[in-house]
Formats: C-alpha cells, structure tokens, sequence
C-alpha cells in the first residue's frame, strides 16, 4: 500500500501514540508525533511545512486540551480535518468537540479497524457504504463550481480543498436544492447523529461553506437559513446580482 498522507497524531500517552504511530504507518500512512496541543498549533501554522492532511486529536491534553486546540485552529480558518480521540464518551463532551469544529470523534477504547475506517472516510479514499455510487458530476452554485469527484470547488479563479464533511454537507443539501431540510436531516445523514442532538455543528459548517460559496457571507444568496428549522440551498444565479 502507498497512500503516503501525512497524519499528525497528538496524543500524549507515549505507549498509545507509538503503538498508533506503528499501526497508521504499516497502512501506508506517514506519521508526525506530538505530545503537547501547543506543539501541534505552532506545527500546523508553519508554512514552510509540508501541509497535514488529518490530524488525530487527543482530547485530555497536558496544558492546552484538545477542544482548545480545535477552536485555536477553525477561529484561525485553517480547515484541516481533526478526528477526536477522546476517553470522555459524555454526550455533552462530543458535541462540544463537533460544535467547535472536529470533523469526527471515537471514544477510546476503540479498534484498530474502527480507526482505521474512520481515517479512511475522513481522507476520502474509501466511501461510506451509502456512498458507493459514483459522485456527481461538477454542478453549479452561483459564481462557485463544485468538484465532487476532486473534493474541490472553484470559485473566481481560486480553488479550494473541500474536507469530507463540507462536501457530504454541500451533496445532501445539493440533492435537494430549492427544500428546505431540518437541522435533524442533516445530523443524521452527514454526522450520523440522533437528529435531536443539541449541536451548533451544522450551523457551523454552514458558515464555513458561506465563506467559501457567497459573494457576502453575512448577506447569503445561495445557502439561506429557514428560521428555526435548517436550510435551504438556492443554486441559481441570484436576480438581485
């Protein structure tokens, strides 16, 4: 195997980190260890360094926690995906962690398999079993052109890296565009979620998609909220325009 992403794997317990480290490289993974969240933040924002694809998080952190990490890192707009590793399996704790921004979660003790899959998806190299069909072709939102088949959109001349959940995010509400789809319907189908779970995450990637789709984010044309249900996704080109 030779997928040669780069992961970086922050985790403090030396036993689980080299055993983590041993497990993702004999898949083919390239391995960067850090004990410390403060370490982990200052190697993401070096831009002489060669971009992490995933970053595995560990919650309970000496000095900065992982939650803190997590919302240095999306109040900074840097999108990598993080994976939580978290012995806190509280509902309270793992929507804290979604609502800041982590793209998925386990809660340890967990499998290699598990974790492995989890890495998978979240690389996008191997889809989900409801996502076996082959991805749309590019479609059309406003002045954006979306990529699925890449993970990509474009927009103005710039392209954009789009991560996992931005994309199953941006296909749900794509397939049906012109409805409007509840907060539930979104959790369930994108985060696996009961759709009763009191979270901000959709809200959240919401408003990082806005950053990325809209001429003016606080002004949408494009991705608009339907007050107190969820959102509705208008592809067309907007006639105030």
């Amino acid at each position: 195997m030779s997928t040669r992403e780069l992961l970086l794997l922050v985790e403090d317990e030396e036993h689980l980190a080299r055993g983590l480290a041993f497990n993702l490289e004999a898949e083919g993974y390239r391995v960067e260890v850090t004990e410390l969240g403060e370490a982990a933040l200052a190697r993401l924002a070096d831009p002489d360094a060669e971009p992490v694809d995933l970053v595995l998080l560990d919650v309970m952190l000496p000095g900065m926690s992982g939650f803190d990490v997590v919302s240095r890192l999306r109040a900074d707009e840097n999108h990598v995906p993080v994976l939580l590793l978290t012995a806190r399996d509280a509902p309270g704790d793992i929507v804290r962690g979604l609502d800041l921004g982590a793209d998925d979660y386990l809660t340890k003790p967990f499998s290699l398999p598990v974790l492995l899959a989890r890495v998978r998806t979240l690389l996008r190299r191997i889809p989900r079993p409801e996502e076996e069909s082959e991805p749309p072709g590019p479609f059309v939102i406003g002045s954006a052109t979306v990529h699925p088949e890449r993970f990509e959109l474009e927009r103005e001349g710039r392209v954009i890296s789009l991560t996992a959940k931005e994309q199953a995010l941006l296909l749900q509400l794509w397939s049906r565009r012109g409805t409007a789809v509840s907060r539930g319907e979104i959790l369930q189908e994108v985060w696996d979620l009961h759709p009763e779970t009191r979270t901000r995450v959709v809200d959240t990637f919401v408003l990082r998609l806005r950053k990325l789709i809209e001429p003016d984010p606080s002004n949408p044309r494009h991705l608009l909220s339907v007050r107190s249900f969820g959102y509705k996704l208008v592809a067309e080109p907007d006639p105030r325009a």
